[in-house]
This record gives structure tokens, sequence and C-alpha cells, in this order.
């Protein structure tokens, strides 16, 4: 180990997950031999003395793309300069942008390069006085008082050079024959890691004790509160050592090799000294997490911040876990705060408020690009709980909370909403007439068309689903709102999207009508689309579409789907996973179109819904008294009916439709004539008539970019996994400079190639099943789970080209799991 080495640990310590940045301000150039050291260890160096202005343009790439994308990543500033000092030279630096992520190099006493030195080598004081005398205090100067390599055995043994690297390089053997280090790591430890027990006749007992030591220490420093006395004869590293400590056990966790051996000895740890129950009542255990019980706490952290209000915490309190080997390695961890993300989407969107003083477009507009997160937050929520097999027992308060906040939130849209639907008739735009504003056109025009009729499709499915697929449909995906036909019923919504209905009382029933010709079901309204377009008109039900079956003479394919609203009527919220399903139905019939080279598809909704977490006594209302009854749904009843205080009368002229009957009245608020009802689609809410049409164009106008992917594990092309939450490297190489993001499919198949995990998290879209690297991202880590009911031994990953499926790379891993 050297001097130089020993610095950049110094300054890799200052360097924290939320400041990853460190700006060296040296004036002398003293540290500047050290820049070709920081990259070979992996720093992205940005050395200023050649340019400020592309050094600055470097240094923003770096931060937008790296450093946003993998939070592994430092990044090093040098300024051959002298620190700023005063409000004017701040203004003048052109880096100061950075601060607010950066940690500042030298700062304070420790930071003189002569007290750095002196920590370096506190045997050799009085050599060190007089190189400091005589002004020669080069690194080689400093190194030659280590009469050579200071650990020669140990830097061997472990490939380091710094103190960081030779105890993480330690910690990271599997075996050691051959003991002759022993001696230099006693002398070693007693310098740099006082009060250690570093006796040991094996690796592995040097190696526990030296990890028990680390994690207690870190456990100790970062405790908010006093450590109870039956703990306090546990060896610990003294206080000034904190930085150090930090930084080895950041490095332990962040290695990928190392993570779960981490893990493993962590838990370890903590059993050995009963920490999970000493600690039992703690509310606040500090803001590192280094045991897996620590967890439990942070779970109540983050109700207790929900329940303050204070969401900018509960927010940091995800980001911090999110990026934590916990997160990664259990189940349990990685369920809690993706159940804690929607509802801090949520409360968002709440603190948001509604647009109560405007029009109804008014209305529309904020609900379309604000207010519809709600409704994904509650539904994303109880979809993602209802898989999930592994949760800690506060997720039940999670549950609590994220239906209360979403029912009050939801009460306050629909009363808004039902004041100011009454001047429907003036909004003619928002019509929900798909076939006539954009399907018929486009076959005018000689296009292949796919018309998509999604019953229950509301708005924020429609809109996370546009979202999806432009992964694979890049800018060419639109989802615009519209209004469903009142009153939201099934066979009026399909049948509007046609023309203009008139809605005639057929033997007690209304029914829709195009001119003379009835189109009240799926086969009357295909007979009417055959009629008015004279093309060639195929229809497949959704769960049935069959590419092979589709005729390459088709110029317009109706394909339709009932699940979502059959899982609702059905199921309730259990329903709301087949839901999810049919959203990757219908990603999977945009992509068999594209390659039947149709041009356009068109998906739209005759109408949305509302689910509620559970049926409150006091939603349920009395049936409106009256007459001549042809509608009696669970929130609408059409006839000759009196008035009340509990509904809100419509007539037909108000709603500017053309239909034979009297009155509509609804339900006020979120109240039901039919007692039990969580489910419906029929009332006056956004939630039930905002639906989207979304329009994609199917076929690739520009030429597509070449890249290569290649997959790694650890920094290589194959070895042994232990976990069933493995982290895998992801590394692309561009033709292009200035290339668009990179798309692709991860297949993960077991030993009999069949499907046995898939991606999860971050870069991976659920929908699609697409993988989305970012441009300028070279190398991304990717978590894979692999599920609990695979016990084979081998595990192959593979990356595949979404318009060939051709394979783009493979990594074929053992699997050892118990």
């Amino acid at each position: 180990m050297d001097i130089q080495g020993y610095i950049l640990d110094h300054w890799q310590a200052k360097m924290k997950p939320e400041t990853p940045v460190i700006i060296i301000y040296d004036k002398e150039g003293v540290y500047y031999d050290l820049l070709p050291i920081a990259i070979e260890k992996g720093f992205k160096v940005i050395d200023t003395t050649k340019g400020a202005l592309h050094a600055r343009l470097s240094a923003s790439r770096f931060w937008c793309n790296d450093l946003s994308i993998d939070k592994n990543v430092q990044m090093i500033i040098y300024r051959q300069r002298p620190m700023p000092t005063n409000n004017r030279s701040w203004v003048e630096e052109p880096f100061s942008c950075f601060m607010k992520s950066a940690c500042i190099f030298p700062y304070g006493p420790q930071d003189t390069y002569e007290n750095i030195c002196r920590t370096f080598l506190p045997s050799k004081q009085q050599d060190l006085d007089k190189l400091f005398a005589n002004g020669s205090t080069s690194f080689n100067m400093i190194n030659a008082l280590l009469d050579g390599a200071a650990y020669p055995e140990l830097e061997q043994l472990t490939g380091g050079k710094s103190i960081s690297e030779i105890t993480v390089g330690l910690l990271a053997l599997d075996e050691c024959t051959n003991m002759n280090w022993q001696k230099e790591w006693r002398i070693l430890a007693e310098v740099q890691f006082p009060r250690l027990d570093c006796t040991g006749v094996s690796l592995n007992e040097v190696q526990n004790k030296l990890w028990t030591y680390l994690l207690f220490s870190e456990f100790v420093f970062d405790l908010p509160g006093a450590l109870p006395e039956n703990l306090k004869s546990v060896p610990m590293a003294p206080v000034e050592m904190k930085e150090k400590v930090y930084m080895i056990c950041d490095k332990l966790r962040n290695q990928i090799n190392l993570r779960e051996t981490y893990v493993r000895i962590a838990n370890k740890v903590s059993e050995q000294l009963k920490l999970s129950e000493v600690f039992v009542k703690a509310k606040h255990l500090g803001e590192r997490v280094t045991f897996n019980f620590e967890n439990s706490v942070e779970y109540n952290r983050f109700i207790d911040y929900i329940k303050a209000g204070d969401i900018q915490e509960a927010t940091r309190l995800i980001s911090k876990n999110e990026s934590g080997v916990w997160y990664q390695e259990e189940q349990e961890v990685s369920n809690y705060w993706k159940l804690a993300q929607h509802i801090v989407d949520l409360m968002q969107c709440i603190n948001n408020g509604i647009e109560t003083d405007g029009t109804l477009a008014d209305l529309i507009e904020w609900y379309t690009n604000v207010g519809c997160v709600a409704d994904n937050a509650f539904r994303k929520f109880h979809t993602d709980k209802l898989g999930m097999l592994h949760l800690p027992k506060q997720a039940d308060e999670l549950t609590n909370l994220i239906n209360k906040h979403y029912r009050e939130f939801t009460e306050r849209g629909v009363k808004a909403y039902q004041q100011l639907i009454i001047d429907i008739k003036d909004y003619p735009k928002l019509r929900n007439q798909g076939y006539i504003q954009f399907v018929k056109p486009a076959i005018k025009n000689g296009k292949r068309v796919v018309f998509v009729m999604v019953d229950a499709f509301r708005y924020e499915m429609g809109k996370t689903f546009a979202k999806s697929i432009e992964r694979n449909f890049m800018e060419r995906v639109e989802c615009l709102s519209r209004i469903s036909y009142l009153p939201s019923i099934t066979r009026f919504g399909m049948a509007s999207h046609m023309g203009d209905i008139s809605v005639r009382n057929i033997q007690g029933k209304l029914q829709p009508f195009i001119g003379e010709q009835m189109v009240s079901t799926p086969e009357d309204r295909i007979t009417w689309l055959k009629a008015d377009t004279n093309i060639e008109v195929q229809d497949f039900r959704l769960e049935e579409f069959n590419s092979a079956k589709v005729n390459d003479r088709t110029r317009l394919l109706v394909v339709r789907s009932v699940s979502i609203d059959s899982a609702g009527e059905n199921d309730k919220l259990n329903g709301l996973a087949t839901m999810e399903r049919e959203q990757i139905r219908l990603a999977k019939l945009l992509d068999d179109c594209k390659r039947l080279k149709f041009d356009e598809a068109i998906i739209v909704a005759d109408h949305g819904f509302m689910i509620q977490p559970s049926f409150n006594v006091g939603d349920l209302i009395n049936k409106p008294k009256g007459s001549d009854i042809s509608i009696e749904e669970s929130r609408v009843i059409a006839g000759n009916l009196n008035d009340s205080n509990d509904t809100l009368s419509l007539t037909t002229t108000q709603l500017g439709n053309d239909m034979e009957v009297m009155k509509l009245s609804y339900a006020k608020d979120y109240t039901v004539f039919t007692r039990g009802e969580i489910y419906y689609h029929e009332g006056l809410s956004l939630q039930e008539n905002v639906v989207p049409i979304i329009r994609v164009k199917l076929q690739e106008e520009k030429k597509r970019q070449s890249f290569q992917v290649s997959l790694s594990y650890k920094g290589k092309n194959g070895g042994t996994i232990f976990s069933r939450r493995p982290l895998i490297d992801i590394n692309t190489t561009f033709a292009n400079l200035f290339a668009d993001d990179v798309i692709m499919k991860l297949k993960v198949t077991g030993d009999n190639d069949c499907e046995i995990g898939e991606a999860e998290d971050r870069f991976y879209d659920s929908v699609t099943g697409l993988i989305r690297i970012p441009s300028g991202a070279t190398s991304v880590r990717q978590l894979i789970n692999i599920r609990d009911e695979y016990h084979g031994n081998t595990v192959t990953i593979t990356a595949l080209d979404t318009e060939t499926n051709a394979t783009l790379s493979t990594l074929r891993l053992n699997f050892e799991n118990d």
C-alpha cells in the first residue's frame, strides 16, 4: 500500500450515495498524478486543466446518464485552482452547480496533505517532521519511508493496494492454505483497526472477527441514541474511524460478488449479538440499514412520515432502501418498498389538489394529466399486493392508509365532476367516437387498420399502457382522452364509436341504433362495419386471437376484449391481476399485428370503472320511485322518475343524446342502488366516464440503429448464483454516438428451457416485457427474479431482439439455492 492509495481511500470515504461527486481544489497540483490511478480504480475523472467548458459538458453528461442510472458510480472533478472563498467567487465557479450532490476537498484541517501523511504513517512522525521541514514531500519521498511495500504478503494475497482494497479483498477470499500473511495483518489491524481482535488460526476465523467488527461499528456509529450497556463490551472501532468504516461497509454491500456473503454474515452477526431483541422497541436506528432486522424499523418510519404528511422524507426513505442490499436480496423488503412507492404516488397526487374552479374541460384536463395518477397508484398497489407471497406485518397498515386516502380524494373529485357534467353537450370534441374520428379516415387513406375494442379500459390504464408500449413503438403512440357515451353501458359505448346513435325503447329495453340498424351486440357492430367499409374485415376475441388465421387481404382487423370488465364484475379486487394480464395480451397483439404489416392500431373503450376497497353501509341509497323503467343498473336508472336528495337527474336534452327516455337518475357521489357493489361503471365519475383512445403507428419509418449487447455476471460470462434475485450486467455498444435508447427482451429459462423467472424493477416494463436501456449508458445492472417454485440446477438468461426475436446474447449460470 502507498500514499496514493491511502489518499484515494480518504477521498472515497467522503463520498456517499447522496454525494457521489467530490470536487478537488488543488492550487499547487499536489494530487494531479493521482488522476490516472483514480481512473484505473473505476472513478469517472473530470480533468478541468484541459479546458473548463469541455470538462463541464463531460461532467454534465456523466451526471445525467451514468450517475442517474447507477448509484454505485462516483465522479471526481479536479480543479487546479484555489477553492472559492466568497459568494462572488462561487458564482464565477463553473462547477458550483454540482455542489448539491458533491463533497469538497480539502475541507478542514484533517484534509491537509501533511495531516493525511501523518495518519498514513503514524509510526514515522520524526521522519515526516524532517521531510516537511525540508519541503521534500512528494509521493515518492513519503513512500520511501515504507522501506518498500508496507504489507507485501497482504497485497499479493488480496490484490489490493489501499487499506480498503486489502480489507475488502481479504473478506472476499474463499480459501487460503498459506497463513504467512497473519503477521502483517496484525500490524495493519493494530494501526488501522484499533480494538479489533486480529488473532485467528484460519482465514475463516480472521474474517468472522473482521466482519463483526466492521458491521457492529457501522451500526453503532449510525445509532441516534446511546448503546445499551450489554453491548458496550463488543469490540468496535473508535469514532474517529467512522468515515473509513462507512466506506468499507459500502464497498462490501456494493461489490456484487460479496452481496450474498454480506447478507449471510450480517444475519449471523445480528443473531449472535441478539440485536433484534435488544432493539425490539426502537423507533429509529439511524440512516444506514446494516442488519436485516432494521428493515422493520424503516417500515414503521415510513408509515409515520405518511401519517404526518411528510412526503419528502417518505420519498427519501424509499430511494435509500431501494438502492440497498436488502432490497435486492430479500423479497419481503423489496415488496414492502414497492407498495410504499404507490402510496407516495397517491399522496403526491393528492397534494397537487383538484381543479374545481374551471369548466368541465378544465377538470378533464386536470384528471388526465394529474388526477388519474391516484387511480393508477391505488390499482397498482392492490394488483402488486395480490401477487406478493412475502410481506411484513406493516403491509396491512399500508393497505389501510391507501384505502383511506384514495376514498377521501376520489370523493372530492366525483363531487366536482357531477357538478359540471351537465355541460357535457357543449363539448363535442370529447365525444368517444374512435371509428369515425380515426379508423375510417385511415382506411380511406389505404391503410391496414387494427380496431381494438376494450370493455372497461379506463383512462389511467390506457395512459399507462400507452407509456409502456412506447418502448417498442418509439414516438409512434398517442393517447387521447374522451368522455364515454352516457349512460356508460357497453352496448351504447361501443356503438357510439361507429357514429351518432339513437337509443330506442325496444320491448322495454333501450337499444342503440345507427339509422335503422340496431348495433347492440358485437355481431351487430361487425355487420355494420362490413357494410360501411365494403372491405375485407376479420373479427377476433382477444383471448382467441391467432395471427396465423389473419388473412393477408384483411384491411380492417377488429379485436374485442371483455376480460377487464368480467374480472371486475366477478372477482372485484381479486380481478385486478386479470386486468393487468389483459394489458400484456394487448401488447402482444400489437407486436403480432406489426409483424403482419398492419399500418395502424386504434384502441378504444366503451367506459371505465370504479372499484372501492370495501362496501360501506352508507354507500347504499334507495332507488328513486317512478314508472316506465328501461334501465336499472347499480348506479343509474332510466324512466319516468321522481327526484331525490340522493340522486342527480339529467334529461337526454341536457346530455345532448337522442334517447327514448324521460330522465336518467344517477346515484350521487359513489353511492349505489344495489347492496354490496364495489365495482361499477354505469355512474357519473371521472373513473367511470373518462376513457382513452390510443393511436399506434405500427410500422417504423426510420432506419433501426445498430448496437451490440453482452450479458455478464460478476464481470464474467458464467458462474454460479446462490440467490433467487441475482444482479446481472447488461453491456451495450453503439455504432452511433448519438444513438437512441436500446430496447430488448430478456428471457429467463431453467433446465428444460421453461421460463422460470423474469426481469424486475428499473429498466423492465411488466406489460410489454421489454427492457429499455437509456441512451449513453454502456453498462447497467438488471435485477432478475427467479420464481420460488424453481429448484433446478441452471439458469439461462437470453437477450432477444424485439423485432426479429434473434438472440443478442446468452448468459448460462449454475444455480444453487436452499
